[in-house]
């Protein structure tokens, strides 16, 4: 669908986005025992890394000498970003299963405004489920600067916008191949081993340190970790800025790929009838 995108596709886009906001609110809300669940389970790796933490007694300048909230502030940048790099697929797929999405793209929009309309409530959950992370680790003797928390959220939002990128790219293939997911498990593999959430990339042997900087976690990481952490501007690697516009022109690179994958992805399954569904 090629419709320009003039001020009628816009507001039809924030229509049905904010329908999407209120189904998947009241889908979540209706199972209040499910979400307490996810919310304590969301805390969990902050209390083992609590004895991690006391195991290892590793404070040295790499982690800005305290490694619970070098290592708190990983485990709560990886649960943002997981929500941009799943959010999409999954809610896509649910739409397809639902027979939903057929009648979705007889609406007025650009399918390139799809990535954007669908998964606004998931990106909120994942900032609430981050917050109660970040209590709970304060409680169990983490330190913030709370100056940085502006340049964090700001940070934090360009991450999840970055790593939605690679979610659009890897929705493009799933959409057609249904149960495989190649983009997205490759890209959380590298990512989950190359940008230091549990460890400074400094401990990995050189190939792989300078492989860590080509993924856009481990900017969001670093850029988290100067602004959130009381001597963070101490950490190794590039400032704040530096990672923050580095997140910016990987945008401005993914975004043009991924969508033009996209729409030419939901154009092939439309005319081969596998948007149907299983």
């Amino acid at each position: 669908m090629r419709l320009p995108l003039g001020r009628g596709a816009i507001r039809r886009g924030l229509q049905i986005s904010g329908a999407f906001v209120r189904m998947d609110a009241r889908d979540t809300l209706n199972y209040p025992l499910a979400l307490g669940m996810q919310q304590l389970g969301a805390i969990v790796p902050v209390v083992t890394f609590l004895f991690v933490s006391k195991l290892v007694n590793r404070n040295g300048p790499d982690v800005a000498g305290d490694y619970y909230t070098f290592v708190a502030i990983g485990i709560i940048g990886m649960r943002l970003l997981s929500a941009g790099l799943e959010s999409f697929s999954s809610q896509l797929l649910r739409t397809i299963n639902q027979g939903r999405l057929e009648m979705l793209l007889v609406e007025p929009i650009r399918w390139t405004m799809l990535p954007f309309t669908m998964v606004q409530w998931n990106m909120v959950l994942a900032f609430a489920t981050s917050i109660t992370v970040l209590l709970a680790s304060l409680a169990l003797g983490a330190h913030y600067n709370w100056a940085g928390v502006l340049g964090a959220i700001l940070v934090a939002v360009l991450g999840m916008a970055a790593s939605m990128g690679v979610g659009v790219l890897n929705a493009s293939v799933k959409v057609l191949a249904k149960r495989a997911d190649p983009i997205l498990t490759v890209y959380s593999l590298a990512a989950t081993i190359l940008s230091g959430v549990f460890y400074p990339i400094d401990t990995l042997p050189s190939f792989l340190r300078n492989l860590s900087w080509v993924i856009p976690h481990t900017y969001v990481l670093q850029a988290l970790r100067r602004a959130l952490m009381p001597a963070g501007e101490t950490l190794p690697g590039p400032s704040f800025w530096v990672a923050f516009f580095a997140l910016l022109a990987f945008c401005l690179v993914i975004y043009p790929i991924a969508l033009f994958f996209f729409s030419r992805s939901m154009e092939y399954g439309r005319k081969t009838g596998v948007l149907s569904g299983y």
